[in-house]
């Protein structure tokens, strides 16, 4: 059994169906978008349950210890146990303290290189795995590398998805998922699956029109808050901008939107004093009172912080506050409802864009 590495997602589809249940592979996703194991791990599982009847399904989430749990589990073999699915989230985490050190790393690669039969390993690591990582498997692997679409072949992949699944989309329903969709393979293919679950036999057998693409995936057309503030501190103009017309005035509010903008410029200004001051990536959790978060979402605002205090300098954290001030002012009566949105791109446009990009 040879080693598999795939980058297309309905190649790889095809691959589970096809790959022996008896003696299955090793099924790793890495890469940006691992997003994608939600969907291979329903194919699996509506395989399983087809074909198998009865297992048992076991999740580790990258948490300290769960390493020595996953080596147990995956070498203890119950008595008349049913088959087994064996799931890792968070990959990258659990494998990098396996790979630190060398005698324990040599074990894994012993008995992971023999995985008992009728037990199914699913993987996802966030970016890309290392040849040690691999190694641990021998040849008995399935790899699916994922990554983020550039903008350009967003429309390429909801074409390409839409006709795997029959679906016949017009160019208006076309336009408002490339611009609704995340730039992803998962994304748009969670979509898609949904459109075509929800639509009649009737609907399906004609051009789908972007007022029911609309009723079915974007029902409230409001935006996601949290990622809309993301962009702006991340200086991810695309991204804003989507967010943006998503804006709904009947559910959305930029008064919410500037009391999330106020606790990230907070926040930035307490970890870059912190950072003056010599903290360790401990210390400042602990200062910024995320101590007890789980490992790997502290991992992620570290990175985060780490991006913003970069993109972020002392002078256009003050233009900042100001900003929230005078928007804070002006939406709580001066400047009318529907004139929000145009006064809020047009000043946070200057402060994040075109400040960050003027030298200093």
């Amino acid at each position: 059994m040879a080693a598999r590495e795939i980058k297309d997602l309905a190649i790889f589809h095809r691959a589970l169906d096809e790959m022996k249940l008896e003696e299955p592979e090793v099924v790793l996703v890495s890469g940006s978008d691992t997003g994608v194991v939600d969907r291979v791990l329903e194919r699996l599982r509506t395989r399983l349950r087809k074909e198998e009847g009865a297992f048992e399904s076991v999740v580790f989430s990258g948490e300290p210890g769960d390493e020595v749990r996953l080596h147990e589990e995956v070498c203890n073999i119950p008595l008349f146990s049913p088959y087994r699915l064996i799931i890792v989230r968070a990959g990258e985490e659990l494998f990098r303290t396996v790979l630190a050190q060398k005698a324990r790393a040599a074990v894994y690669k012993r008995d992971f290189a023999h995985i008992p039969d009728r037990t199914l390993l699913v993987i996802a690591h966030a970016g890309a795995p290392t040849k040690s990582l691999l190694s641990l498997f021998g040849d008995r692997i399935l790899h699916l590398v994922t990554r983020d679409l550039y903008p350009n072949q967003v429309q390429d992949q909801i074409r390409a998805v839409a006709a795997r699944l029959h679906l016949r989309l017009d160019e208006e329903a076309m336009h408002t998922l490339r611009e609704s969709l995340d730039p992803r393979q998962s994304g748009v293919e969670a979509a898609l699956q949904r459109l075509k679950a929800v639509l009649t036999p009737e609907e399906l057998q004609r051009s789908v029109p972007v007022t029911r693409v609309r009723e079915i995936l974007f029902p409230s057309q409001g935006w996601d808050s949290f990622v809309l503030v993301d962009a702006l501190f991340a200086l991810d103009h695309r991204t804003l901008q989507r967010e943006l017309l998503r804006f709904n005035p009947g559910n959305d509010s930029f008064l919410a939107i500037l009391k999330l903008m106020l606790n990230r410029a907070n926040e930035i200004r307490m970890a870059r004093a912190g950072r003056d001051l010599g903290m360790n990536d401990e210390e400042l959790l602990e200062f910024l009172d995320l101590k007890n978060r789980h490992p790997f979402v502290k991992k992620k605002i570290l990175q985060r912080l780490g991006g913003e205090l970069a993109n972020i300098s002392d002078q256009q954290l003050g233009a900042i506050y100001q900003l929230l001030v005078q928007l804070h002012r002006d939406f709580r009566g001066v400047v009318p409802v529907s004139n929000h949105k145009r006064i809020f791109e047009e000043r946070a446009l200057e402060v994040f864009f075109l400040r960050s990009a003027t030298p200093a």
